[in-house]
This record gives structure tokens, C-alpha cells and sequence, in this order.
């Protein structure tokens, strides 16, 4: 039986965390959906904590082979009409699947959607926020012309585009997973429209010494990778916003994560191996500064 939302939820040695992301998706307010687990080679309790859930969630074992194989597996066996993506360390607010469906319906099924993000630092209680009385949204023709940053933005892809892209990588590897979303968003990034929710947060964003993303050397690699497939074709025609995209990406982390943290040389690697994408990423920011910055749509 088909539901509207397949939430995926990929988890490798979380025993700590993965009841509350779980707890997350259960206590949910919209309740038209399915939770697939991904045990992705556990070695320590986290399947037993999946487990302990019975048919309250979809659980698949496999060995160790990173989130975005996890996903894979996990997208072709999904009913819902969308596939939600959640790190087994992070959690949703309780109305985040609500908030994803009243977008979707007041803006013609979008292909691509993502959610906005609180941080909140390991140790401390997530943050909790009241139900949204109003939601703010930016509307763009596609991925590639979006006007506005998309920093640890959460993924909402449509199945059926999600599954005419081919998914996610299929080589990757748990060394090399890193970018998995920002490759789906690339993926789909020719289709129409494409949806940012600004408001409200719908997903809490835990801090914590093993967040991937803090393995500079191991993003910049896969930033790097992105622009390997982009010229190979693997996004679609040559596109100068995609450019822009990519070389923008490239940019701000060779500055904030590389230079900011020491990691000069990947700083360099980042920077040079971009090529032309970088300068037409620093043209576009020039040009956006003239124009009159998007305004959010309100939904009520």
C-alpha cells in the first residue's frame, strides 16, 4: 500500500542516538508515512535498538557499505510517493512530514524539496519550537537557479524522479559517501519546480565530534568528485548556474572548513581544481548583489 512519505534512515554505529532520530519520526503529527532503517553493518548495539521497534519501522541489514548503498536499498523497496532523507544522529520536529506535505500540496507536487534545519550541540536537549502558524517558502525553476544558501539543508525527493536519475551514486563506499545529497540535488536539478522551505525548521541538526562533515580532507574530495561527474557529463547539458553551484560550494568550503581549520593544501586542491567553475561562481555572487534579493512566498 502506497503512503505519501518514505522517510529513510541509515544507521552505522548510532546506538546512541538512533532512538531518539527513530522516536522522531514516530511522534510525528502527519502520519501517512513509512520508516525504513538501514542497518549498515552495525558492530555495536544499533540493531538491537532497531529491532526493539517490531513492525513500527521497515528494518533491512546489510553489511557495511555506506549511507548512500543504504539509501539505495532502501529507495527500492519504499511505497511512499516521497522519499524523506534523516541521519540517524539528527531528528525531525514533530511537524516536519506535516509541513512537507502542506508545501507540497500548495505547490504542484515539486520534485525536489528541502527542509531547514536547527543546530543544537550534543549534551544538550534538541530544541523545541510550536507548531508553525504561518510557513515561508522560496520557489525557484529548478535546483540550479536557486538564489539563496542551502547550508545542511534536508532532502525531500519525489520517488519516481528519484528513480529515473538511477538514485544515488552506486559505487559509493563509506569512505567515499560523503556529498550524498548534494549529488541527488545535482541529479534532479534540471526538473521543475524546486522548493526551499524557509520556515519553520523541520529537522534538528545534532553537533558532535563524529559529524562527517567535519572530515574536511574526505568533503573536500567529494566536492572535488561532484566536479569530476559534472564534466563528464553526469548532471545533464552545460549549465552556468550549475557552474556557479558547484564552484560557489567549492569556494565557501576551501574557506570556512579547509583555510579556517589549517587544511590549506585541500583549501588549494578545492580551489584550483574547481577551474572556471570558481570565477563564475564570484561573478555570479557580484551580479546577485545588484538584484533584488527573492522574496518568500507565505502559506498559510
Amino acid at each position: 500500500m502506497s503512503v505519501r512519505f518514505s522517510v529513510l534512515l541509515p544507521v552505522y554505529n548510532r546506538e546512541n542516538y538512533v532512538r531518539q532520530a527513530v522516536d522522531s519520526v514516530l511522534n510525528q503529527t502527519f502520519t501517512d508515512f513509512e520508516l525504513l532503517a538501514i542497518d549498515d553493518g552495525s558492530t555495536d548495539r544499533s540493531a538491537e535498538v532497531l529491532k526493539s521497534y517490531g513492525n513500527k519501522l521497515k528494518l533491512i541489514q546489510q553489511r557495511n557499505q555506506g549511507p548512500e548503498i543504504a539509501r539505495n536499498t532502501a529507495a527500492a523497496l519504499a511505497q511512499g510517493e516521497y522519499l524523506v532523507y534523516l541521519d540517524s544522529d539528527d531528528l525531525f520536529l514533530p511537524f516536519a512530514l506535516e509541513t512537507f506535505d502542506k508545501v507540497i500540496r500548495a505547490t504542484d507536487s515539486p520534485p525536489l524539496l528541502l527542509g531547514s534545519i536547527s543546530f543544537f550541540q550534543d549534551g544538550e536537549p534538541p530544541p523545541q519550537f510550536p507548531p508553525p502558524d504561518i510557513i515561508e517558502i522560496f520557489k525557484f525553476r529548478n535546483y540550479a537557479s536557486k538564489t539563496t544558501s542551502l547550508s545542511s539543508n534536508s532532502t525531500i525527493v519525489r520517488k519516481s524522479v528519484f528513480d529515473a536519475v538511477g538514485g544515488g551514486r552506486h559505487n559509493s563506499t563509506p569512505q567515499t559517501f560523503h556529498a550524498d545529497d548534494t549529488y541527488i540535488q545535482l541529479r534532479v536539478g534540471d526538473y521543475s519546480p524546486f522548493v526551499v522551505i524557509k520556515k519553520p525548521y523541520t529537522s534538528a541538526y545534532r553537533v558532535h565530534g563524529e559529524n562527517t562533515s567535519k572530515n574536511v580532507n574526505a568533503t573536500a574530495d567529494a566536492i572535488l568528485r561532484l566536479i569530476r561527474l559534472d564534466r563528464q557529463g553526469e548532471f545533464g547539458k552545460p549549465s552556468w548556474n550549475r557552474y556557479a553551484t558547484l564552484g560557489g560550494r567549492a569556494l565557501a568550503f576551501a574557506y570556512r572548513d579547509c583555510w579556517r581549520n589549517g587544511e590549506h593544501k585541500s583549501a588549494f586542491r578545492l580551489v584550483f581544481g574547481s577551474g572556471f567553475m570558481v570565477p563564475i561562481a564570484i561573478c555570479h555572487i557580484i551580479i546577485r548583489r545588484f538584484r533584488k534579493p527573492p522574496q518568500p512566498i507565505i502559506l498559510k
